[in-house]
């Protein structure tokens, strides 16, 4: 039995105002979002590294409202929420650390936001969809995702002050092997203190992979991906805790729509400080950090071209402090409270082969504050938010000999442009429990997200230089602004079907219209640019994530029915990668356990409606077909120290072209989603 942590960050209302949940074992593990009047879903270790073997991707796909872009041949995660993707619209982060860094490069390209990851150091992932309290909402317009990795308790035996964790897994069709050793040590010092180090290593190796026809894609992005980590937790009594960390990544791969090796090296480095006295008015919580990803490209098979040798540096740092107190104001009432203030600033520096990628620095910072009073079965939330921006880069740069620029030298820079401005985003939700197993709620919500850089100094395409010349930068860009509904209801239920069971389902209604929505088009003096798009996006639809679990068995469900179009402008997917996610998806997972519940026997399935690639225009788009994949997976608790477990990915061997992937793929038309690929592997902690 493992201890999950579960951090909500996004549920502000009722009895659940927690900054974080701790769940015990692995049964049930998701009843806590339950009783949550948001939006939110989280899977924990046993479901990203056992039933799916680490694939953190189809871990989100398989939550409502939330998918991916995933080329083939792309290590980096890019999660979308309800549509929306890429340029911040959705906080990815690690450990509660923003990833933002982004690389155009060539045709398909895009400026989405990638996380690296190495996925054996994950034991966690919890996604909130709209409107995000505290710090992890700040200048964020669809949602957040933050991705946890391991920490002491998830390698110490229960009991246990020292200990070891290792998992190892070999498998066919591209997935080679893959690798994970950890370590920690906790003790006592000094009478009530205690101090904890935990470290781990670990890698995977990936080769180009057969899809459902047996045919090797030729995108597959080779690739072997390194990571580690390293945290120490002080706590010299129980009122004070800090825990410093550090996790890496270092990779190298071939996305086919670059021709160039990308080699991506990304650090993050944390220090969290909790101060729970355990009284009413202070439960306050500071975190600094710091996200730095390098990227250079070389050229592949000893070729040297115009980008070869191209480096940039994305420099992430930040600060955030909230409290939350709680009011007893009797007769069934009590008042709590959350408050703080966040900043972060996100710089990115490219030497003189940069391309489209533009040098800047968005700074962002606001202050958050919302009040629950609950009385009765009747929940009110009420909050306001105050979202600053301040963005600084350049209008271009001049090529030697141009204009004031020496005729001797390198590029110059043109003239400084900044841009400020800032929202104040409400927020309101109100949730009833009148009765145990019924919670009904309404959420309305504003939220805002500022241009980046890359779309305010966009430099160009064509610009090898980074020159500027074809494309137009564009300094009047203005926030996107969205004003949503949620409308949902949480139901729980236990003893159902036979004593002891437990069920849960959440259901919601989301429905966001967003102004200035920021798209690449030509615009009305005939300049491609960056630009805010007149009138109004409407996003919706409708969610349905439950599971059922009666120990022998259980079966999972989630379910998207929605239309969450994104405008295209001029050339779409040439300049600016656009693709449209289907309109409905869902995964069924069900499976029985066998003695004692040491014997885990599972399957899945999944559906992907259609959906549409964006290429130039509608009539140029490629529209992709519908699929149905079945997955199984089975593990074997063997005794506390050892487990052994299998997955089996696509039994039935279909070709398909997965949705949302990208240009490149769509454009080879070549079927890109993998074909049967079967995993075995073992863990063992001691």
């Amino acid at each position: 039995m493992n201890a999950q942590s579960v951090e909500t960050n996004t549920a502000s209302g009722g009895t659940t105002n927690l900054e974080q949940i701790t769940v015990e074992g692995e049964r049930g593990e998701d009843e806590g979002i339950a009783n949550v009047p948001a939006a939110i879903s989280s899977e924990g270790v046993e479901v990203i590294q056992d039933r799916y073997a680490g694939d953190v991707n189809q871990v989100l796909r398989s939550m409502p409202g939330t998918f991916t872009r995933e080329p083939a041949d792309q290590a980096g995660i890019n999660v979308n929420i309800r549509g929306l993707q890429g340029m911040g619209r959705v906080n990815s982060m690690i450990d509660g650390v923003p990833q933002t860094f982004r690389n155009l490069s060539g045709h398909g390209g895009t400026f989405d936001d990638m996380l690296y990851v190495e996925q054996n150091l994950l034991v966690g992932v919890d996604v909130t969809r709209g409107a995000v309290s505290g710090a992890q909402g700040m200048g964020t317009l669809a949602g957040a995702a933050n991705f946890r990795t391991l920490e002491i308790d998830d390698v110490l035996l229960p009991g246990k002050d020292f200990g070891m964790l290792t998992t190892v897994r070999a498998g066919t069709n591209g997935f080679d092997y893959s690798r994970l050793v950890a370590t920690g040590a906790r003790g006592n010092y000094e009478g009530e203190g205690e101090a904890s180090v935990v470290a781990a290593i670990s890698d995977t190796k990936k080769s180009p992979f057969d899809n459902g026809d047996g045919i090797l894609y030729p995108f597959g992005g080779a690739q072997h991906p390194k990571g580690g980590l390293f945290k120490v937790g002080l706590s010299p009594n129980p009122d004070h805790n800090l825990l410093l960390g550090g996790v890496w990544y270092d990779n190298e791969f071939l996305p086919g729509s670059s021709g160039y090796n990308w080699s991506i090296q990304n650090q993050t480095y944390t220090a969290k400080y909790l101060y729970q006295p355990g009284d009413n008015l202070f439960d306050v919580s500071a975190n600094a950090y710091v996200n730095i990803t390098d990227m250079a490209f070389k050229g592949t098979n000893g070729n040297v071209s115009t980008f070869d040798g191209r480096q940039g540096r994305n420099t992430t740092t930040g600060f955030d402090v909230s409290n939350r107190m709680l009011f007893d104001l009797g007769e069934d009432t009590e008042l709590k409270l959350f408050y703080g203030a966040a900043v972060n600033r996100d710089d990115y520096k490219g030497n003189e082969k940069r391309g489209a990628n533009p040098d800047g620095t968005l700074l962002k910072a606001g202050v958050f504050n919302e009040a629950t009073l609950s009385r009765g079965i009747f929940d009110l939330t009420g909050g306001i938010r105050y979202d600053y921006w301040s963005l600084d880069g350049l209008d271009g740069y001049l090529a030697p000999g141009e204009g004031d620029c020496p005729a001797t030298g390198g590029l110059c820079d043109g003239t400084k442009i900044e841009r400020s401005g800032g929202d104040w985003n409400p927020r309101v939700t109100v949730s009833a429990h009148p009765l145990d197993w019924l919670q009904p709620y309404v959420t309305y919500a504003h939220t805002s997200r500022p241009p980046t850089a890359s779309e305010m100094f966009y430099p160009g395409g064509h610009s090898f230089d980074g020159t500027g010349d074809p494309i137009n930068n564009n300094p009047n860009l203005v926030p996107e602004q969205s004003r949503g509904w949620d409308i949902g209801v949480n139901l729980t239920g236990s003893d159902l079907l036979q004593g002891g069971d437990n069920a849960w389902l959440k259901v919601g209604y989301f429905h966001n219209k967003i102004k200035n929505y920021i798209t690449y088009d030509i615009d009305t003096d005939g300049v491609a640019r960056w630009v805010n798009l007149d009138g109004t996006t409407v996003m919706q639809g409708v969610e349905i994530e439950g599971g059922y679990d009666a120990g022998r068995y259980y079966a999972n469900l989630s379910l998207t029915i929605a239309d969450t179009d994104q405008p295209t402008g001029a050339a779409a997917g040439v300049g600016s990668d656009v693709g449209t996610l289907p309109d409905d998806f869902f995964t069924i997972d069900a499976g029985a356990r066998f003695l004692d519940e040491q014997v885990v026997v599972g399957g899945r399935m999944r559906y992907v409606g259609k959906s549409t690639q964006m290429y130039i225009n509608e009539a140029n788009a490629f529209h992709l077909g519908a699929y149905t994949l079945f997955d199984a997976y089975a593990s074997w608790q063997l005794n506390e120290n050892a487990k052994i477990f299998v997955n089996v990915e696509n039994i039935f061997n279909k070709s398909y072209m997965q949705a949302n992937s990208g240009l490149a793929d769509s454009y080879s038309g070549i079927d890109n989603g993998r074909g049967r690929t079967i995993i075995f592997g073992a863990t063992a902690r001691f």
